[in-house]
């Protein structure tokens, strides 16, 4: 529950501080981060009880026209101001909850993330988890594409682009090399872009590790978070979206989380570094243990592998994420455990083997899944992997310390992520009931979901692939 004391610091606050509106930001099950704005003298004490109503029935997946009443209550404990508007305007957090009983509605994905996180409290397994992110997006001079009748495609430009030499503006600072990693400014054109980005996130409460140029040559960017209790980390996630968004536009540019935004290119991931604490003392450590992992560590690591093909539909909800998941792009295809090594699902950073800093890395989920859902899912095969003890090793995920991707590596035997959204929603279908466990994912909310998503797909069919002209015209 929040306390009063909460609402009236906030009150205080935007009487002291003179803001002119209060917008409130919700997300919905796709993951889109929508919002409704309310003059900041109408905000009062009983406001923050009251919330706001709307209509869910006009969201995907959410509500049926004759039962479309919603309200958002804004939560108090999260709020920032946002410098993308023109007016003073301060943003909260708001969950989604029933008008008439005024619980937490089934379908609302930070609600869920709530649930996700108590349901670890209620096991007895651990007291709370922590997440660190590493946003990874792409911030393009032009992007556009159409889907028409006769016409279909798009076009992406990076000053960085190699192709970029011929352009006088380019100054022929363009990535030469086969790698952008780490590339220094001038060639790393973005440097004071990404500098302002993690600025304006350190302002709304985002600790930052560090940021850098990627892979890719056309503009990939990497930041880098430091570690947030479970639902603050999710609310980063929408957080950080934002700012990446609007500083890329405010400059003339446009930035994309989508996994795979083109061909030739790496794709964007959103690897989560995750940790469990049990009243604040950190449970993943044993210095006998493989890469000095605990049982209960190893344990969640076996849970998440093992109900990885159902968290995909989550963690990669879209059909371009697997465009990303596919062997020698540094993205893992193959479900198993391991030390340093990149190929892997999951790997145990070599600089975090202590007491202190034990954490293990899940390399599989991409920026634009919706942070709530992906989350939940993620830590609820985790809680699962630790109630029953799985054993990675015993379950056959590893500990493998090889290159899968190096030439004449057998792969015969290992156990594959899902090579499509389809097979994922399938897995989903078959392997649930991790999820519904503490009534955290509601059976309705699943199957709505798994309804939305397939609709989705079924978008593709029928609709060719520009690629498949130069290959097919002419024959």
């Amino acid at each position: 529950m929040v306390s009063n004391k909460t609402v009236k610091i906030q009150l205080e606050r935007i009487l002291n501080e003179h803001y002119d509106e209060l917008d409130i930001r919700f997300t919905d099950l796709k993951g889109h981060w929508r919002h409704v704005t309310v003059p900041a003298s109408m905000v009062d004490e009983d406001f923050f009880m009251r919330g706001v109503g709307f209509d869910g029935s006009t969201l995907a997946g959410m509500t049926q026209t004759e039962a479309g009443d919603l309200v958002l209550r804004p939560d108090p404990r999260r709020v920032f101001e946002d410098q993308f508007t023109e007016r003073k305007t301060l943003v909260i957090f708001a969950d989604i909850v029933d008008p008439v009983s005024g619980e937490a509605f089934s379908k609302d994905p930070r609600s869920i993330a709530r649930k996700a996180a108590a349901y670890l409290r209620e096991s007895g397994l651990a007291t709370d988890s922590f997440w660190a992110p590493e946003f990874e997006f792409y911030i393009f001079d032009e992007a556009c594409f159409w889907a028409e009748r006769g016409s279909q495609g798009y076009r992406m430009g990076s000053i960085e682009n190699p192709e970029s030499s011929k352009i006088s503006d380019s100054k022929g600072f363009v990535h030469a090399c086969k790698s952008g990693y780490h590339m220094m400014y001038p060639v790393d054109s973005l440097h004071d872009i990404r500098s302002e980005i993690t600025m304006l996130m350190q302002q709304a409460g985002i600790q930052i590790k560090y940021h850098h140029h990627e892979v890719g040559r056309m503009g990939q960017s990497e930041v880098e978070v430091t570690f947030s209790p479970f639902l603050s980390a999710a609310d980063n996630v929408m957080l950080t979206k934002h700012i990446v968004r609007n500083v890329a536009l405010k400059h003339g540019l446009s930035a994309t989380f989508m996994p795979k935004p083109a061909e030739g290119e790496p794709g964007s991931g959103m690897h989560f570094h995750i940790f469990m604490t049990d009243q604040q003392k950190r449970i993943f450590f044993n210095k006998d243990g493989y890469c000095n992992l605990s049982k209960p560590a190893l344990n969640a690591i076996a849970g998440i592998l093992h109900h990885a093909p159902a968290v995909c539909a989550f963690s990669n909800a879209s059909v371009n994420s697997y465009h990303r998941l596919v062997p020698g792009q540094e993205a893992p295809v193959y479900r198993f455990f391991s030390g340093p090594n990149r190929s892997a699902a999951i790997r145990v950073p070599s600089y975090a083997r202590t007491a202190e800093s034990i954490r293990f890395e899940y390399r599989v989920p991409d920026g634009i899944s919706n942070p709530y859902l992906s989350m939940s899912a993620i830590l609820m095969a985790a809680i699962d992997g630790m109630k029953k003890e799985m054993d990675p090793e015993k379950l056959g995920y590893g500990p493998i310390d090889e290159n899968v991707f190096a030439e004449g590596y057998n792969t015969e035997g290992l156990h594959k992520l899902p090579r499509n959204l389809g097979e994922a929603l399938d897995a989903l279908e078959a392997d649930r009931e991790f999820l519904e466990d503490g009534n955290v994912f509601s059976k309705e909310m699943i199957d709505d979901y798994i309804a939305l998503k397939r609709d989705e797909v079924a978008s593709f069919q029928g609709s060719p692939h520009p690629k498949e002209h130069s290959l097919y015209f002419s024959l």
